[in-house]
């Protein structure tokens, strides 16, 4: 069977009966497909025209009567049984997703756990014929006082190394081991990575670890979202044959491009990556690592490991100097991981006198509060809202995406890149729904307000704006002419419940912890907003739809991708990366579910 993908002009083969998706994702084609080809989302719509399977449950309720008329299925759903065309509209193509790469890092000591050790050897004679490893822990117990113990490679390279520049020698030392023995005084630079890999994007920064200087960053959508926006459908996917698989070499496929990428732009090898530091959650972690996340998602939701990790770079298959380092920082628990470690380590929450919340509300929401005394963690499921996924008109901050709103007696709005509205991303569905508040356009309990009351309080705009009734109510945010493929955008009763839910999850985690610790809001004193998402939030929209407490006495301080930052810390320092290993002794997890009190305040923080 032959199918043909417009706009890209892209053909493929197929057998059996696969559905649109499978075959988009073997040759390349992107599609929009947020729960990963489950047909709950119903983000992959394309307009297909050829023989298909009939329409399914899931599609008969995604889609309206007039986009089935135009010939619109569902790619997931939607399974090819001949040749035929396909177009993806604009709004289901994946476009650029702006990625939060920056973060202030703190002004920390270097203390490489990369080395150099250069060494004067004497020649061997045949008076005195001193084997080359013998010369070389000789050498090193007079300058370091200690011997030295080297890798299979760096003895491969020791007898030439030793004879090419007049017994002039550098060893590159990585923690306890030499890892390369190299003529002369060495490279010309000693070069590190630190990845953020969340379950959205990836972000890689490559430094000098000499001099700390961050020579390049690259970031991309994470690959693995083509097999489910969450980790929850991740855990899933890897139960499939060949799922785990799948995943791994989708992470560690985007890993040696940015690598690639951040190397080309510093004008260096892949080869000369000595140190890697990575921090992700705890799914990511385990998925990198190519171990069974499965116990993540049952209870007692137990990791396989906890405790920071070294592997070899050779044992991942990553293109850089083979005896690298890969430090995977220590995870928390099993829905808490070595992100939030990150977060932790850069805001130096646990170095505090002062009572201090962090949150990171990305895929997933991860909050720490506490001070050096005490610090509690916890995760709630609350991040897919946030970010496009169970939201009608939901999408990634890419472009396209309106992610300021306004309301007073109409409605404003501005997309990322200027370009015509293609959805609403987290921070502009926070907006639109404290704007709706206080126009009266929502109820405190949720309810979208019928048109005739907003009419009677003279808001005729607004009114206009209101369709439909009871459950199926919603608001027109944007006209049709005014949308991306003419398509207008609303906001239903729906999405404004599982708006609801995401951030009632997110406040009643915050009370938990506060009432774990004995605390009050009036106890906390800084507020810290880490991720994309706490980065360009308005704080006073957060506020509005109560997000989190109005903490009275709390300075509220974006730090941006503070895991990326932990990262690079580890990264360029022994002592950093010891204190993220030591957290682990320090940080208390508090599990939330089943808690009947946790669901309390969950029913309470629902309420706007």
């Amino acid at each position: 069977m032959r199918i043909r993908f417009q706009p890209y002009g892209v053909r493929a083969e197929a057998d059996g009966q696969p559905t649109i998706l499978e075959v988009a994702q073997r040759v390349g084609v992107e599609i929009e497909s947020v729960c990963g080809g489950g047909g709950t989302c119903g983000k992959c719509r394309v307009i297909a025209r050829g023989p298909l399977t009939p329409l399914t449950a899931a599609e008969e309720e995604a889609l309206s009567p007039k986009e089935i008329a135009l010939g619109y299925r569902l790619a997931c759903q939607a399974a090819v049984l001949g040749d035929l065309d396909v177009v993806v509209p604009e709004e289901s193509r994946r476009s650029r997703v702006s990625i939060l790469s920056a973060g202030a890092i703190e002004e920390i000591e270097l203390d490489p756990w990369v080395r150099r050790i250069p060494l004067r050897l004497a020649a061997a004679t045949l008076a005195d014929q001193l084997p080359d490893l013998e010369n070389v822990q000789r050498a090193a117990e007079a300058a370091l006082g200690r011997r030295v113990h080297l890798t299979l490679s760096a003895l491969q390279q020791l007898p030439s190394a030793m004879r090419r520049d007049g017994g002039q020698v550098t060893l590159i030392e990585v923690d306890d081991e030499v890892v390369m023995a190299h003529p002369g005084a060495g490279p010309a630079r000693l070069l590190g990575i630190a990845f953020d890999i969340g379950t959205t994007t990836i972000v890689g920064y490559l430094l000098d670890l000499e001099t700390g200087e961050q020579l390049a960053v690259s970031s991309q959508l994470n690959p693995q979202t083509r097999y489910g926006d969450d980790v929850v459908s991740r855990i899933a996917y890897a139960g499939e044959p060949r799922g785990l698989r799948d995943l791994q070499q989708a992470v560690l496929g985007a890993v040696t491009e940015i690598i690639a990428a951040t190397c080309a732009e510093a004008a260096a090898a892949p080869h000369d990556v000595l140190a890697v530091v990575v921090v992700g959650n705890t799914t990511m972690h385990h998925l990198l690592l190519g171990i069974d996340p499965t116990a993540l998602a049952q209870a007692p939701y137990v990791p396989a490991a906890t405790s920071a990790l070294r592997v070899r770079a050779c044992e991942l298959g990553l293109g850089i100097y083979p005896d690298a380092a890969v430090w995977m920082l220590p995870n928390i628990a099993g829905w808490v991981g070595a992100d939030t470690v990150g977060v932790i380590l850069s805001s130096r929450l646990y170095q505090q006198d002062e009572l201090g919340l962090a949150i990171d509300i990305g895929t997933n929401g991860e909050m720490a509060l506490g001070s050096r005394k005490r610090l509690l963690t916890c995760s709630t499921a609350a991040g897919p809202a946030f970010e496009g996924a169970q939201i009608s008109c939901g999408m990634r901050a890419a472009d396209g995406a309106i992610d300021r709103v306004e309301i007073d007696h109409d409605v404003r709005w501005h997309t990322i890149g200027e370009a015509p509205p293609r959805g609403v991303c987290g921070s502009g569905l926070v907006d639109l729904v404290a704007g709706m508040l206080s126009a009266g356009v929502l109820h405190p309990s949720g309810r979208i307000e019928p048109a005739e009351k907003l009419m009677a309080a003279g808001r005729p705009e607004l009114a206009k704006r209101i369709v439909g009734e009871g459950r199926s109510r919603q608001m027109l945010l944007v006209e049709p002419n005014d949308g991306a493929g003419g398509r207008g955008l609303t906001i239903t009763q729906r999405d404004v419940r599982e708006l609801q839910l995401a951030k009632g999850a997110i406040r009643a985690g915050i009370e938990i912890l506060l009432k774990e610790l004995g605390a009050s809001h009036e106890d906390v004193r800084v507020v810290y907003l880490a991720g994309a998402f706490g980065n360009y939030i308005s704080p006073q929209s957060a506020l509005a739809i109560g997000l989190m407490p109005a903490f009275p006495n709390a300075r509220i301080e974006p730090i941006g991708n503070a895991a990326g930052t932990g990262a690079r810390m580890a990264l360029l320092s022994r002592v950093e990366r010891d204190n993220a290993e030591r957290l682990l002794a320090h940080v208390e997890y508090a599990e939330l579910s089943g808690r009947p009190d946790f669901q309390e305040q969950f029913a309470e923080a629902m309420l706007f």
